[in-house]
C-alpha cells in the first residue's frame, strides 16, 4: 500500500486493523458463497473478524484456540445428541463434560468458551452436517484472516520502526546530558526519558506488527536484530529513569561536581553512540569500546573523589546513582556483544568461504 494513500485513510478512520477485518471478512463469505452456494455461511466471515489481530502471530494464536474450540464443542454435542434431546438437562452434562474436559487440559480460556459456545448451538441444531460446515467454513475464515494479516502490513514498516528505535536511543542519551548540563530540577530529563520509554515502546510494538509478514520475510534476521536492540534499550531506559530519580535526591553541590557532569555526559555517549552503531548507517564518530572505556573511567574517578568527603547520609544515595551508570555501561556492552553475534549465517557462511578462497590464493602463491 502506497505511504500516502495510507495516511490519508488513517485521517478519515480507515486503520489498518479495520481494512484488515473488512477485507478478511468479505473474501470469506465470497470463498465460502463460491464453494457451497448458501446465502447463510456466516461463519467463516465471523471467524475472520473474531480472530484478526493485530500481529501474525495473535491472529494464529486466537484462530487455533477457535477451531480447537469448535472441534470439542461440536463431537461432545455430537455425542450428547444420540442420547437425550435439548433440554436443560442435556446442556447441564453437555457442558459440564466439554468444558471440564477443556479445563482439564490447560486449554487457553479463549478456546473454552467456544467449546460452551459450539455444544450449545450444535445441540439446538443437532445434524452431522453443522458441525462439519461449521469447522469447514471456520477454518477457511481463519486461514484468510492469516493471509490478510500476512499481505496488508503499513508501508515502510521497517524502515519506521527502526526509525522510531533510533530516536528512543537518542533520547535516552539526551536525558542523561540534560543532567550533565546542571539542570536545578530533573523535570526536563523525566520528560524527555519518558518520551524515549513511549517511542522504544511503539517500535516493540509496531515491530511484532510487521514479524512473519510476506512483505518483510527477506528482513527477518534484520527484524529479530533489531528486537534484540530495542530490548537492551528498553532495559537502559528503566536505568536512566532510577538514575534521574537518584540524582533527585542527591545535594546540589554533588549533582553539579565537574566530575558528576562528566561521568554522565561520557554514559550519554555511549547510549548514542551503540544506537549509531546499529540502527543507522551514519559512520560513528569514535569506537564504542573505546567510549565505554573512557566512561568507566570516568565514573571510578568520579566516585572515588566524591566519596572521601562525602558524609554517611549521602554515601547510599551517590553509590546508586554510579551503580545504575555502571549498569547502564554493562548493558551497552552486552547489546553491543549481542548484535555482533546475531549475524546472519548466510553472512557468517559468505565470510568463511572469503576467508577459505583467499587462503587458497595466498597457498598457490607460496
Amino acid at each position: 500500500m502506497n505511504e500516502g494513500l495510507f495516511d490519508r485513510l488513517e485521517k478519515f478512520g480507515f486503520s489498518l486493523y479495520m481494512i484488515r477485518i473488512t477485507l478478511a471478512a468479505s473474501l470469506s463469505w465470497v470463498v465460502v458463497h463460491s464453494l457451497y452456494s448458501n446465502h447463510y455461511l456466516y461463519f467463516a466471515p465471523l471467524a475472520a473478524i473474531l480472530i484478526t489481530q493485530g500481529t501474525v502471530k495473535g491472529s494464529v494464536e486466537k484462530g487455533i484456540y477457535r477451531l480447537l474450540g469448535i472441534i470439542l464443542g461440536g463431537i461432545v454435542a455430537l455425542i450428547v445428541g444420540k442420547f437425550f434431546n435439548i433440554s436443560g438437562l442435556s446442556i447441564l452434562l453437555m457442558l459440564l463434560i466439554g468444558i471440564g474436559i477443556a479445563t482439564a487440559c490447560r486449554v487457553n480460556i479463549q478456546a473454552v468458551t467456544q467449546v460452551g459456545v459450539t455444544s450449545v448451538m450444535a445441540l439446538s441444531f443437532y445434524q452431522n452436517d453443522y458441525v462439519v460446515s461449521r469447522i469447514t467454513e471456520t477454518f477457511i475464515g481463519v486461514l484468510i484472516a492469516i493471509l490478510i494479516n500476512m499481505i496488508i502490513v503499513p508501508p515502510k514498516g521497517f524502515v519506521k520502526v527502526k526509525a522510531l528505535a533510533l530516536e528512543g536511543s537518542q533520547l535516552l542519551a539526551e536525558a542523561l546530558r540534560g543532567l550533565a548540563a546542571g539542570e536545578q530540577s530533573t523535570e526536563k530529563s523525566n520528560a524527555v526519558s519518558k518520551q524515549a520509554g513511549e517511542l522504544l515502546k511503539r517500535s516493540g510494538k509496531k515491530q511484532k506488527e510487521i514479524h512473519y509478514t510476506l512483505s518483510h520475510y527477506q528482513c527477518r534476521n534484520e527484524l529479530n536484530r533489531l528486537s534484540t536492540v530495542t530490548s537492551h534499550l528498553k532495559t537502559v531506559h528503566a536505568y536512566v529513569k532510577e538514575i534521574i530519580d537518584e540524582i533527585a535526591l542527591l545535594p546540589p553541590h554533588y549533582a553539579a561536581a565537574e566530575g558528576m557532569a562528566g561521568s554522565l555526559e561520557a554514559t550519554a555517549d555511549c547510549i548514542a553512540l551503540y544506537g549509531t552503531e546499529t540502527l543507522s548507517d551514519t559512520e560513528r564518530p569514535r569506537s564504542l569500546p573505546d567510549a565505554l572505556h573512557h566512561a568507566r573511567e570516568l565514573q571510578l574517578s568520579c566516585f572515588s573523589q566524591l566519596q572521601s568527603h562525602c558524609p554517611l547520609t549521602a554515601m547510599r544515595d551517590l553509590g546508586a546513582v554510579f551503580s545504575h551508570l555502571n549498569r547502564v555501561l554493562d548493558e551497552v556492552e552486552r547489546a553491543e556483544y549481542a548484535t555482533c553475534s546475531a549475524v546472519p549465517h548466510e553472512a557468517k557462511r559468505d565470510i568463511a568461504q572469503g576467508i577459505h578462497y583467499m587462503k587458497k590464493g595466498l597457498s598457490h602463491k607460496l
